[in-house]
């Protein structure tokens, strides 16, 4: 659980910058930024479809998914911590349930509510993050679009690409609420 803490608490760019010079320049695994070869699908510009594409976005995708699977993980983990003291899971035991079987059908139900809450705000957090992590990779995405903006003063693209991010959160949020009432039939849709 050390390691949740430490990729929790390092900061974006830091870890960002890390991992070019582990995976990059240390390793020469991967490329150290850009967005590699493209193949034009529907007039569209791809670099997901190519494998080179693919070597160029794992460390982008490090740097933003690290943190988020840290706190996921370090969200669970307590939650399985304070279910499993309950009164029903010692009687699941008593009742002679396997292991398995409690954690996935009575643990994992009582402890979905947060976590899917969490992964639908770190997807706004992801958005917010990406601005840095695409500068340092020169990765052409909205984030890098937003920064090349802002140093341009092109107001109507800053405006675009802050209204795109903010649809996209409160899409999202509008989302987990939803998912929220099928998990918990507590939660209803009605208020």
């Amino acid at each position: 659980m050390r390691g949740s803490v430490y990729a929790l608490s390092v900061p974006s760019f830091w870890l960002a910058m890390m991992l070019i010079l582990m995976g990059a320049v240390l390793t020469g695994c991967f490329p150290p930024g850009g967005r590699g070869a493209t193949v034009s699908i529907l007039g569209a510009s791809w670099s997901l479809f190519t494998l080179d594409g693919l070597r160029h976005l794992v460390l982008p995708a490090l740097a933003l998914a690290l943190p988020n699977i840290a706190l996921i993980a370090r969200l669970t983990r307590s939650g399985t911590i304070e279910v499993e003291s309950l009164d029903f899971i010692r009687f699941c035991r008593a009742k002679g349930l396997s292991g398995r079987r409690i954690l996935l059908s009575h643990t994992l139900p009582n402890i979905s509510v947060p976590i899917v809450t969490i992964i639908g705000l770190q997807f706004g957090g992801t958005l917010a993050f990406a601005v840095v992590v695409e500068t340092i990779f020169a990765w052409p995405g909205v984030g890098k679009l937003l920064i090349d903006s802002v140093q341009l003063l092109d107001r109507p693209v800053i405006m675009a690409t802050l209204t795109f991010v903010a649809a996209a959160f409160v899409t999202l949020n509008a989302l987990i609420d939803l998912f929220q009432a099928l998990l918990d039939p507590r939660i209803g849709l009605s208020n």
